[in-house]
């Protein structure tokens, strides 16, 4: 499978689970929005962490240096975007918020990546 399908495919799956089981979490639970949006985060990052070992990929393809590093600050990014939305504008929908935090940290991993391969190559 191409490594920009594969990157796809699990990037998808990570921002609909999370926004699913936000929507869910914010509707359903009494907790505060914050506490929901990790633990939406944390569940997404989990089933897309099966799906990539389950997803068949190429050898040269399983390891790519700086990938992880970009990952995490990206992650770090959207929970950090969402949290100050979140709490400055408690009258918008939560997914309105988790919308824009993903934007922004695709913004964020897309430059990240081209950096890297530019700096590789």
């Amino acid at each position: 499978m191409a490594l920009r399908t594969r990157f796809a495919i699990l990037l998808a799956l990570l921002v609909f689970v999370d926004a699913l089981l936000l929507q869910i979490q914010t509707t359903q639970t009494e907790a505060g929005t914050l506490l929901d949006r990790l633990i939406s985060l944390g569940v997404g990052l989990v089933s897309a962490s099966i799906l990539h070992r389950l997803l068949p990929a190429a050898a040269n393809q399983r390891h790519q240096p700086g990938l992880w590093p970009l990952v995490t600050i990206g992650l770090v990014l959207n929970y950090g975007i969402f949290a100050a939305l979140a709490s400055r504008a408690p009258h918008v929908q939560p997914l309105v918020h988790l919308s824009f935090s993903w934007a922004c940290t695709l913004l964020f991993g897309g430059f990240g990546l081209y950096r890297i391969r530019r700096w590789r190559d």
